[in-house]
């Protein structure tokens, strides 16, 4: 009993150790929208890119 007691205390601290501060959130927070911008921005060209395509081939398709 006084093993598992010793081992939640330890799991506590190392739990509350292991949580990032405000500076380390913001800038998570950061890295992670700008990822998800680039991701974002990635597909919407790839989007844009297979309409184009598209687009040609029904021009050529209409000639």
């Amino acid at each position: 009993m006084a093993d598992e007691n010793h081992r939640d205390q330890q799991q506590k601290e190392n739990h509350e150790q292991e949580l990032p501060d405000d500076e380390d959130l913001d800038e998570l927070m950061v890295r992670t929208a700008r990822s998800q911008i680039r991701s974002d921005y990635r597909r919407s060209l790839g989007c844009e890119n297979s309409r184009r395509c598209m687009d040609l081939h029904k021009s050529k398709k209409d000639e």
